[in-house]
Order: C-alpha cells, then structure tokens, then sequence
C-alpha cells in the first residue's frame, strides 16, 4: 500500500512541475543553510575535544580583579607552587610559547613551537602517534635536547619517514633529537610545529612574569567549584608567602569555555537561529502551497472518501507526498550544505576556529536526515489534516470548488504574517551586522596600512646583545632598495601574529591613579623610525635614536590615551613608572604618541614602546613602506636579507591589507551568512503572500466578477485586494518589530559602533519589506481589476 502511494505522488508531481520544482528549491535552501552552518557548531561547540574524559579538563588561570582581568596567562614561579599545593587536580601541566628556525636540512625554515611540561600528553590522556613523549627528567636544566615535531612537519619536510624518530636536527642551531610524532590533538593546544620540553629553572624566573598556560585533570568526584575552592586557598596562601601576588587570584575555567571564545559561540548560536527561522519560513511558505493544492483536490477527497477510504488514509497519502518532496529537497539540501561548507572553510582564515576544518561528518548527515523527515512532516501534517477532513455533500453542492474564507483562509493568512514576522527578525539582525561591519572597515586605525608588507625574523642565533645590531643591519640594507620608503622592526606590527607582551606597570609620583595601581600594558619592542614608517603621529616629545640603549636610562614612549590614563591631562614628558614585576628599573617617559588599534579592529590597545637598541624580542616582526606595488619587492627583499643571513627565513610574510582582511574575516563572514539567509528568508515570505493571494483571487474570480457586473471599478478590486494583502503584511511588520527588538539584544556583543535598536535600521527594514510586499501585492490585485465579468460568470 505504501508502495502505491508513493508511485502515486509521482504521478502527482509529475504534472504540476511548477509546483514540484518551487517547493524542491525551497526546501533545498532551507535544509542547505541549516546543514551547513550546523557542521560548524557540531565541530565547535558540539563534538567532544578529542582528549580522554575531556569533562575533566580545564584551564588554571590567573585573574586580577582590580585591572579588570579575568583570565590571565600564569608565572612559572605560580606554577611550582600550585603544583607543589593543589589537591584536586590528578596532574597539572604548562604550556609555553616559542619559536625555531630548522636549518641543515634543504632551505632553511621558521617554525612555531610549544614548550611543554612532560605532563601535558598525561593530562590531555593522549600518545605520541610514533615514538615517545618527555619524561620527566628532560623538564630540568642542561638535559639533552629533544623534540616532538607534528604531523604536518613530519609529513611536509621529513616526507612521513618513520626513520624520523632518533635523528637529530638543528632548532636554532641546537641538535635536537626527535622522540616523537605529536598526536593531532595537542595541535589544538597552540597548533604548533615542534614540541619540546619547557624547561624550568626557578633561579631565572620572575614571580609576576605571566608567559604560560596551565592546564589540569580534575581527580575523580572533585566538581569545578570544590576544585576553584581548593585554589583559592593555595591563592590565599601563596599571598601570604609572596606579598607582590595580593592583587591576584587563580581562576579555573573548563576546557570548552578556553577553545570557544564567548564571541564565537554567540556568532554561531545567532546564525543558528537565522538558519532555523528560514526553516520555519520556509515550511509556513509551503505549508500554504499544499494548503492551496489540497483545497483544489476536495474532489478527488470526496471521491476517494465515497469510495470507501478512511481519513487516516488520507492523511498518510498526503504525508507519503509532503515527506517525498522533502526527502528529494534534502538531498539537493546536503550537496548545497557541501559546497557551503567548503566555502566557509576557504572563507576563514587559519586558527579562527579551535577546529582544523569543518566537515560532514556522519553526525551532520543524521541531523540533515531527520531534519529533512521533521521538515516534511512540520509542513504536510496540518494540509494533510485539513484535506482529509471532507464532507462529500459540501464538496458536491460546491460542485468540487474549494472554499474561499473560512478557518483554512485564516491560517493560510496566519502563516503568510508569520514568515513576514521571521523575515523582519532577520533583515534587522543582517541590518545591524552591515552596518557594524561598515563601521568596522571605517575605524581610524591610527596608522597607514596601504603601502606596507610586512615579515617575521628570528635571529635567535646570536647573542642578545648583538640581535639589535643585526637587525639594523637588516634596516639598513632594505631602505636601499629601489622603491622602499621606509622600514621599521617591532616585537608586535598592528594586527600581526607577533610577541604582544601585556604587562602591568605603575606610575611613580603624582598620577591621576591612586597610588600602587597597576595599570596593563601592551610592551611594543620598535626600532628609531618605526613610528615615521607606519606613520603614527607623534604627538609630543622625541622618537627612539640608536642611543637608547640597554647602558642608556631606560626611556619609554606611550600612547596618547596610555598617558592620558596615567597622568590625566597633565604632561607625561620627563614622568616615570615601573613594571609591576620588575620594580628596580625605572623607564621615563620621552614621547606620546597616536592610539593605534594593534589587536582588534573594535578596540584600542593601550601601547608601551621600548627602544629595540636596549634589547630584542625572540621573534621581530620588519615593516617595509614602499611606494611600489608591496609584493613587487619580495624576491628583492629576500635577497637582502639571505645576504646577510642565508640560515635567516622570512616567516608570515603578508601585506597589512592581508592582515586587516584577516582581522575582519570571523565578522564579515557572520555578516554575509545572515544577509544571505536574510535575503533567503525575504524572498520566501514575499513568495507567500503573492502565494496567499494569488490563490484567492483564483478562487474567488466568480466574486469578482459578479462585482464588477454590479458596478465595482477595477480600483475599488485593486484597493481590496491590495488591502488584504497588507493587512497581513502589516501585522507580521507589528510582530517581526518586537522580536527584533528582543534580538537587538542578542546581538549587542556582536556589533560595535551601532545601537541594537537604532531606529533608522529599524525603519529602513520596514520599509524595504513594506515596499517589496505591496508589489508583490500588486500582481495578483492587478490581475483581479482586469477580470472580465461575462467571461468570469459564464466560466462558473
């Protein structure tokens, strides 16, 4: 019998092609953009991280109330003692930030690293993919050094070889041998290169120093909230035992909330939601298509009904054909959700997402299959019901004419105002994310990025005393090429992938603070001339000269709103101040310059420049201006800089308009993806009023006409109409307004520069939508005013 119904829904959307292939497309869409943006949640938000019991996992972090911070990395020294204290965590392990240069085998090469404690693998319960990991002896000072190099290193410079394990190879001129192939899932730790053991020498190491990541595996029965209270009391004592720690506590925050930043999980739940509002539209709109079909079918209903069949047979036949149209619109659904995919992966740029990429796994195949079963089931189930309830003398006295008001009308009606409704809810929140994303693309950024292109060095070979020199040297050789304006080194170029250092410092004497406060900064490394290249205003006092150096008294230039913070609108020039760990070394204060935003396009940075004469960074980032196409000079730039260290690569080599489109990647991706399903959702409801309409014009051409005969011009046909129409529009208008109000407020951590109930949005939707519906309107109205009345009468 199943079987029956099936070949006979065939034959049904056979011949009403139209109809087949409208309701296919929209279904298509709707189960597309929900497959494929779910994908990305199931990867982020939904799947297990890929380490052993990972419920038990989660991060210990530092945090300072008083300077507004949350989490923090943590000290060493901060370390060592909370191992030595804790007792809730079965182990706990550190994470540290390095880099190496691979050379002695083909051209040599930057890599990113990961000092790690051995008992990090133990913690995250993962295993080498070949080889071993550290033990715990290789954590001491002067033992041999060792490495575990990743997949994709092993792979990509050692052609997969198991031979790998016990060969040595050069990390900054150092042997090193190679133990091991790191598992895949530490690369979601800090998606390094090399792992080596973090080598731990407490005589070396500063108690306010914050330059790791703490990681621990709760024992078995001890919840998040016993263990956070167990580490206060280590705080707490610790406190007592180190005075300079009285402003510091200890946070512990799971594994989930360190992978998935609060913007990012809010970015995703909200295009969640605007996939599942074009769901919703999209089976209001469809349901209001069968509705219209089933009520031109109450013939063969009668007929069928007559002859014997029951309403549960009727209801079924009509499911067999609502679940076979959503059944072939998912699979159209799933090869769209595919390439979306595919497309989003290309879209966003490495480490945006704490996944290596986004696929269709078997989970988002099950999801897009029992949404396509839901969504042919939500659609079909009340046409089913309404064309299964006939009663045959009506249906025969209408001689098989469907009815033209009653309840059917009303929820045709009803559904038509709801994907208004939901059309309005997301024409504002896509409103709201362009113009945010304008206003990002508009921010004054405090300095030239046109014209710039930008490197990495790390000349970790040579002494600390003589890196300033090279890089000099390295200044020096690149301003003479032909076409390069100017060049400058920084620890941290703006929106870079550089060494950005926060460190607290205070002012010493009069300030507009109280006394003691500390005050976060970011530490810039810079060269004399960085600010003249990146053409930062400088706003009073001097630049760093290459006297500035470690001999000199310590100088540093702040920006404008740094200073301001510290010493009101009084002149920094000639004031002093002192880092909060280090408080034997007093910096003056020789310049201010302009706010630059260097890590986000939606905030200042508060900035600290140092004189790259007084010391280096590991990593330097070199800035080129040129006054020629940037790329045009690389091949020139590379030679110059192989001249005088052919052992030295060029790592992160990108233009700062690269870097800016990086920035702006996660933002603008959010703003595209919900104008997209906005205009998806806006083209649908539109399709169901003219729908809506279109179809009781149909039906009541009779009327019409009669109407006509009896006096009605075609303005007064056209005005009802058209009237009807808007009525509906307008109180899904009413209802999509407040929801979006209510959405404003979801949004409000996802723009910037833009009120979330700005009334010109707002407007501006309402009347995009208001102007687009009344032509739809119009088309079936217009149609109506032209019936001619014999013809209608004599057709009846």
């Amino acid at each position: 019998m199943l079987l029956n119904d099936v070949r006979y829904a065939l034959r049904l959307l056979r011949r009403s092609p139209l109809f087949t292939l409208t309701v296919l497309c929209t279904v298509a869409l709707a189960i597309g953009a929900n497959t494929a943006i779910f994908s990305v949640v199931n990867a982020v938000m939904l799947r297990p991280l890929p380490f052993r019991d990972p419920g038990r996992l989660v991060q210990i972090a530092e945090k300072n109330d008083r300077l507004n911070l949350s989490s923090f990395g943590a000290s060493v020294l901060n370390f060592l003692s909370w191992r030595e204290q804790q007792k809730s965590f079965e182990q706990i392990a550190a994470v540290g930030f390095a880099t190496y240069t691979l050379t002695g085998n083909g051209e040599p090469e930057q890599l990113t690293g990961t000092p790690i404690t051995p008992a990090l693998t133990r913690v995250l319960g993962i295993a080498p993919i070949l080889g071993r990991d550290f033990s715990d002896a290789e954590e001491k000072p002067g033992a041999p050094g060792v490495a575990m190099i990743s997949p994709g290193l092993w792979k990509r410079r050692f052609g997969g070889e198991q031979s790998i394990i016990g060969r040595t190879i050069l990390l900054n001129g150092n042997p090193t041998t190679v133990v091991g192939i790191a598992p895949d899932a530490l690369g979601l730790i800090n998606g390094s290169d090399v792992y080596t053991p973090l080598t731990i020498d407490p005589a070396k190491e500063i108690r306010l120093n914050h330059v790791i990541i703490v990681f621990g595996r709760l024992k078995s029965g001890i919840s998040l909230e016993q263990a956070h209270a167990d580490m206060n009391g280590v705080s707490a004592h610790m406190v007592q035992q180190y005075p300079e720690l009285r402003d510091w506590g200890v946070g512990v925050i799971t594994m989930f909330d360190t992978f998935v930043a609060a913007p990012l999980k809010l970015g995703l739940l909200v295009l969640l939601g605007a996939v599942i509002c074009v769901l919703l539209i999209a089976s209001a709109n469809i349901a209001n298509l069968l509705l219209a079909r089933a009520a031109t079918r109450q013939k063969e209903m009668a007929a069928r009904t007559a002859l014997g069949a029951s309403r549960k047979r009727l209801v079924r036949q009509m499911l067999v054909e609502s679940v076979m149209l959503s059944g072939v619109g998912g699979i159209a659904g799933i090869l769209l959700a595919y390439w979306g995919v595919r497309a989003i992966n290309r879209a966003l740029p490495p480490n945006t997402l704490p996944v290596p990429a986004v696929k269709l796994d078997i989970y988002v195949l099950i999801f897009a299959a029992v949404l396509t079963l839901l969504t042919g089931l939500l659609f079909g189930i009340v046409p089913a019901l309404r064309a299964s309830k006939v009663e045959i003398s009506e249906v025969l006295k209408q001689g098989g004419q469907a009815p033209s008001g009653g309840l059917r009308a009303r929820l045709r009606n009803t559904l038509a105002g709801a994907e208004i409704a939901l059309a309005i809810v997301l024409l504002v929140g896509a409103g709201l994310l362009i113009q945010s994303l304008a206003n990002l693309q508009r921010v004054h950024l405090g300095f030239e990025p046109s014209g710039l292109i930008t490197f990495q060095l790390a000349p970790q070979k040579y002494p600390r005393p003589k890196v300033p020199l090279f890089l000099r040297s390295v200044i020096d050789s690149l301003q003479a090429l032909p076409g390069v304006k100017a060049v400058a080194v920084s620890s941290g170029i703006p929106f870079g992938a550089g060494n950005y250092t926060t460190s607290p410092v205070i002012a010493l004497g009069d300030s507009a603070l109280p006394p003691e406060t500390q005050v976060p900064i970011d530490w810039r490394i810079v060269s004399p001339g960085y600010f003249k290249a990146m053409q930062v205003p400088l706003l009073r006092g001097r630049e760093f000269t290459d006297a500035d150096t470690a001999q000199a008294p310590r100088v540093v230039i702040l920006s404008q709103s740094t200073a301001k913070k510290l010493w009101g609108d009084a002149d920094p020039l000639g004031r002093t101040m002192v880092r909060a760990a280090d408080r034997k070394t007093a910096f003056t204060v020789v310049g201010v310059v302009g706010d630059v935003r260097n890590t986000a396009l939606n905030k200042e940075s508060p900035a600290l420049y140092y004189s790259l004469a007084a010391g280096a960074a590991v990593v330097m980032d070199v800035a080129v201006r040129t006054s020629v196409p940037p790329q045009t000079l690389l091949a020139a730039i590379r030679q110059k800089v192989h001249e005088l260290d052919a052992d030295l690569p060029l790592a992160n080599i990108r233009t700062m308009d690269e870097w800016l489109a990086n920035n702006a990647a996660q933002p603008r991706l959010n703003t595209v993806l919900l104008s997209s399903f906005a205009a998806i959702a806006l083209l649908i409801a539109v399709m169901g009023i003219y729908g809506v309409l279109a179809y009781s014009v149909d039906q009541r051409t009779r009327e019409i006409g009669l109407r006509i005969a009896l006096g009605a011009t075609p303005r007064d046909v056209l005005q009802q109409i058209v009237g009807e129409g808007m009525r509906i529009v307008l109180g899904g208008i009413a209802i999509g307004v407040a929801c979006g109000l209510a959405l404003g407020r979801v949004l409000s951590g996802l723009v910037y520069g833009v009120r979330v109930y700005d009334p010109l949005i707002f407007t501006s939707v309402v009347i995009m939508l208001a102007a687009v519906a009344l032509a739809a309107c119009s088309i079936p109205a217009t149609r109506a005013a032209r019936v001619e009345p014999m013809i209608a009468l004599r057709y009846e």
